[in-house]
């Protein structure tokens, strides 16, 4: 590895030159950050977009250099600010799984800069790479993005989200004894989309560790608008997680209107405004949601707990966040749910925005790392081409060898009126190892919480992927972690475990935090689809009866099971309607088996469907009315309404894993290869093109994350390779 030492002149700020250096860490000379570009800068750091290299892989992460002026303005005292916000989220690192509502620390260190005759150790810090897509990477982007899209701010679902994981984060930060003392709309990360949204607190170079005595007067650094009053205070007594719930109560009302909530043109007005006893209204704004601006009792509330968690006086203060959260929710909850057409608009005018220069571009990881000499097509450091699915394209694709049965004689009204084309706009895809096959174990279940997380579970029990490596997930009170069958994601940091001695878990960041077992006799819990506040089933076995038990739930209550006839195995399940749910597996004669399941109705009826040995995954997008299946020979089975169709992509490769993107385009992968399907859903003119191929990765693709221009796949054995849209 070579490690570079950088020359800036006397008045350079931006460390431009810093690009394609590649910075070492100090915990192995193996590890290393390649700086690829800039992605902003505030009054204390200069951040990049980096790629963090790793005899296991290669990650992108994000470097944040301290600005060459604030260390040469306050000394040996600078690295104070990198040291706080290094021990701050090094705390937060000390469980696994780690909270998923504050950014993960990866690394710190200093890196040689000469200016003149002097030499500069500038300290830097290394954070996960937050991926924010389209829509923005910080709340106010996403706030703002959402005001130009639909003319108000967060809807109350999305709000409600939001301040659930901000007030989450800022607990957990409590724990650990942190105070962060700037949380601001600029401080928040996000990622994701609709229910997958997270939210994470960044930014803890102001933070005060408890343990750390040095600290940083937020003057020093440029801090402006209206601060909590006891943060102008020389008594750092003063100073509590109370504080930050002033912020936090500032960055809710911008979540809900867009506005400021305090708004002030110099300290002294600042300070007045803030120890003053009364507040803006909600309903005052001009960009709060309609299904709020009509329910004038629960803005009142909303008003009233605003003001409780803002006021003037520390002792008059809330002093936990959970309790702002808890005071708002029943209060956003029965506000009308924000329909499938607006959560589009949002995406739609995001991804048609036009970026301003100074807001952060995607990231590009131009990979060099090849383990393998073998031939490879989109692997690392290389380029495919494949068309893209623009809105509005209007020209037709060459055809492709695709096989293709139309199954139901009439398509829905909505196929029979799209028109049958897909675009020739090119996509351009780059690759990279985030990490080589190595697990000693067999990854039998993936559930994501996420870009960067996810838990595994594995024939040697839990697993974490944090973004860079596997950890050993805690398993401590499971009867049988080595037992568990599958993971099922219920909300941000949690998980539903199921699996062996009829084994049902609730797990979290802390662990297990509860397990329940069903009546009757031993069961294996093998796969689960659902919302355990709605409606789901649970696909189980028993050692005396051959036949799959399909457990339905409504309202956290049970329904009888129904034994699956003629089904000898079922290996996966999706929700494709608000009550069916497609199951696929393998039928008593030895043939691959696609089946529709309506619990209500007591009802399975199996789905006409190419010969093939077995069908092992298939996805479903509910709001859609679609579902998708996938399994050997390159099978694919697509049920969209009341039709069905098949074929086959070709090679005829055995199919491991499939997915639905937010666009409604269908992913699917196998040993070596990722396809995605252009051109809508059958019977549109269309093709599977395939955008990954490496036959050097012999173990097959379990699971699938897509997420605004990114793909993400798992390898049974461990592998993870990720791909980028570059242009």
């Amino acid at each position: 590895m070579v490690v570079h030492v950088l020359t800036i002149p006397s008045d350079e700020e931006a460390l431009g030159g810093l690009q394609g250096a590649t910075i070492g860490s100090d915990l192995s000379s193996s590890i290393g950050y390649r700086i690829v570009s800039r992605a902003g800068s505030g009054a204390m750091f200069v951040s990049y977009y980096a790629v963090r290299t790793a005899p296991e892989g290669e990650t992108p992460v994000v470097v944040k250099m301290l600005r060459p002026s604030l260390f040469r303005q306050l000394g040996p005292s600078a690295a104070v600010i990198v040291k706080k916000e290094a021990v701050s989220l090094g705390r937060l690192n000390e469980q696994v799984p780690p909270t998923p509502f504050v950014v993960r620390l990866i690394d710190t260190g200093t890196f040689a800069v000469r200016r003149g005759t002097k030499t500069l150790d500038l300290p830097w810090i290394t954070i996960e790479y937050v991926h924010g897509g389209v829509q923005g990477v910080t709340l106010r982007q996403r706030v703002q993005g959402t005001i130009q899209a639909t003319g108000h701010a967060f809807d109350p679902a999305r709000a409600t989200r939001a301040i659930e994981c901000i007030s989450s984060g800022l607990s957990a930060v409590h724990d650990v004894g942190v105070i962060h003392r700037q949380l601001t709309p600029e401080s928040i990360l996000c990622c994701g989309s609709g229910d997958e949204e997270l939210f994470k607190i960044s930014d803890f170079g102001l933070a005060r560790p408890r343990g750390i005595r040095e600290t940083i007067m937020a003057g020093v650094v440029g801090n402006a608008g209206v601060v909590p009053p006891e943060m102008l205070s020389a008594d750092p007594s003063t100073i509590g997680p109370w504080t930050d719930i002033f912020n936090l109560a500032c960055v809710i009302f911008f979540v809900l209107t867009g506005e400021e909530y305090i708004v002030a043109e110099s300290q002294a007005q600042a300070l007045m405004a803030a120890m003053a006893r009364t507040r803006r209204s909600i309903l005052e704004t001009r960009w709060l949601h309609p299904a709020l601006r009509g329910n004038d009792q629960a803005c009142k509330s909303i008003d009233f707990a605003l003001r409780w968690a803002s006021a003037g006086e520390a002792q008059e203060r809330l002093q936990e966040a959970v309790a702002v959260a808890a005071m708002l929710s029943p209060y956003l909850r029965p506000a009308s749910p924000v329909s499938a057409l607006e959560q589009r608009l949002v995406a739609n005018a995001s991804e048609q925005r036009a970026r301003a220069p100074e807001e952060m571009a995607p990231m590009t990881i131009p990979s060099t790392h090849v383990k393998s000499p073998a031939q490879l097509k989109g692997e690392l450091g290389q380029t495919m081409l494949s068309p893209r699915q623009p809105r509005g394209a209007d020209r037709p694709s060459p055809d492709r060898a695709i096989e293709a049965e139309l199954v139901s004689v009439q398509p829905p009204r909505a196929l029979r009126e799209a028109p049958q084309r897909v675009s020739t706009i090119v996509e351009r895809w780059t690759w990279s190892v985030l990490h080589h096959p190595s697990l000693d174990s067999v990854i039998r279940s993936v559930a994501w919480d996420g870009y960067g997380r996810c838990l595994a579970a594995a024939t040697g029990g839990l697993l974490f992927w944090n973004g860079t490596g596997w950890s050993e997930a805690s398993s401590g009170g499971l009867p049988s972690p080595q037992g568990v069958r599958f993971a099922h994601r219920i909300g941000p940091g949690r998980w539903l475990l199921g699996g062996d001695a009829s084994t049902l878990a609730v797990y979290t960041t802390g662990g297990v935090t509860g397990v329940f077992q069903l009546p009757g006799e031993p069961q294996s819990h093998v796969a689960l689809s659902g919302d355990l506040e709605d409606m789901g089933i649970l696909v189980s076995t028993t050692q005396n009866d051959p036949r799959p038990l399909l457990h339905a739930f409504i309202a956290k209550r049970w329904l009888r099971p129904m034994p699956a006839e003629g089904v000898a195995l079922l290996a996966a399940v999706a929700r494709v309607e608000d009550e069916r749910w497609m199951l696929v597996g393998r039928s008593t004669a030895g043939e691959g088996l696609v089946a529709l399941y309506a619990p209500l109705d007591w009802h399975l009826e199996r789905i006409p469907a190419p010969p093939a040995r077995a069908f092992v995954a298939c996805a479903g997008r509910p709001d859609l009315g679609l579902g998708i299946a996938v399994g050997a020979e390159g099978s694919v089975v697509w049920r969209y309404g009341q039709s069905v169709f098949t074929e086959n992509i070709e090679p005829r490769r055995a199919l491991s894993a499939a997915t639905i993107d937010s666009e409604g385009r269908a992913w699917a992968g196998s040993a070596g290869r990722i396809w995605v399907r252009r051109g809508g859903v059958p019977p549109m003119a269309g093709a599977w093109e395939c955008v990954w191929e490496n036959d050097a990765w012999v173990g097959p693709v379990v699971s699938l994350f897509v997420d605004s221009e990114v793909v993400v796949a798992i390898t049974a054995d461990g592998g993870i390779i990720e791909g980028r849209v570059t242009g």
